[in-house]
């Protein structure tokens, strides 16, 4: 008797198995669109959230008419508004809101380098030999911060590009590591087809 209608574990292993391989060649061909296309897919994903926020404000608008006539919160109009408006921007403007965020990421690195700038300076104080070592690493780190927030456009497709080569890295890893535990279970007598 074959040990795969023993054993009913196995069409859920064969399930998971496909829907791992799946995933994976979708991050796969994610990932490569990222690295080759970088500046058209930041402009669609910001495209994307544009469109996003723009609904859920649209629908905030809605609820606020509609439940006007039972004392509607004007919270939801607030948010509504607000949503939308920021839904809309970022529609006109598909760089916009990736640039915001490369800035925002640019002021926490550059708080903390800032931080790590007093840190390496104690050091020197304390007569730490290498202390300069940390005062070098920190105004490295503080100078890309700047850029990340004088000069945002220069990251944005290249921030793509590294989430595109990671989407590459993890769906070959997991690609590898499903060949590896097929060949495992086969070794061991098992067939999960």
């Amino acid at each position: 008797m074959n040990k795969e209608t023993i054993n009913p574990i196995f069409k859920a292993i064969r399930e998971l198995r496909l829907n791992a391989t799946l995933a994976s060649v979708v991050y796969l061909l994610l990932g490569v669109v990222l690295v080759v296309a970088p500046t058209t897919s930041k402009n669609l994903l910001c495209t994307l959230v544009g469109v996003v926020v723009l609904i859920y404000g649209a629908f905030n608008l809605l609820a606020f008419l509609l439940d006007r006539d039972f004392g509607g919160l004007s919270i939801e109009l607030i948010i509504g508004i607000a949503a939308a408006s920021f839904g809309v921007f970022s529609l006109l403007n598909p760089g916009f809101l990736m640039d915001f965020l490369i800035i925002v990421l640019g002021l926490a690195i550059a708080v903390a380098s800032a931080g790590s700038l007093k840190r390496a300076l104690n050091l020197r104080a304390f007569g730490y030999g290498y202390w300069w070592i940390s005062l070098l690493v920190a105004a490295a780190t503080l100078i890309v911060a700047l850029t990340f927030v004088f000069c945002p456009e220069v990251y944005g497709a290249l921030l793509m590009q590294i989430i595109g080569i990671i989407l590459i890295i993890e769906a070959i890893g997991d690609l590898l590591t499903l060949r590896r535990l097929s060949h495992i279970a086969r070794d061991s007598g098992y067939t999960i087809r």
